[in-house]
């Protein structure tokens, strides 16, 4: 396994505002970097993240990018994980929200399923 994966947000995007979920035209996106992430997941030992360069990102750019992992680890995978070394507070605060935003969603779809396999008898 190797150390580190360093990822500079503006250079992997190519833009200094990074908004929506996914790109009409394949350009990276925040689709695009949750599932680079995901595939270096096991590769490295820590993954940091840069916000150099970056001016907004919009909250569907966080929960696509981000709180969306953690439909496939937890919050302590992701904590014990993933490195934002020079984050802002606001970009903090944000994506914060996101994830926050994002176990209500996961929890609620376990919900659902769960009282489906009740009604199925299972």
């Amino acid at each position: 396994m190797e150390d580190e994966l360093f990822i500079n947000l503006y250079q992997y995007i190519g833009e200094d505002m990074l908004v929506g979920r996914t790109s009409p035209d394949g350009s990276p996106s925040a689709e695009s970097l949750r599932k680079y992430i995901l595939d270096n997941w096991d590769k490295y030992a820590k993954i940091s993240i840069s916000f150099e360069l970056i001016v907004k990102i919009t909250r569907t750019f966080y929960d696509e990018a981000f709180a969306k992992l953690l439909e496939d680890k937890t919050l302590d995978e992701f904590n014990a994980k993933i490195y934002f070394p020079d984050a802002k507070e606001s970009f903090v605060k944000e994506m914060n929200q996101a994830f926050k935003l994002r176990l209500k969603i996961i929890a609620a779809k376990k919900e659902r399923e769960a009282e489906a396999g009740d009604g199925l008898g299972l």
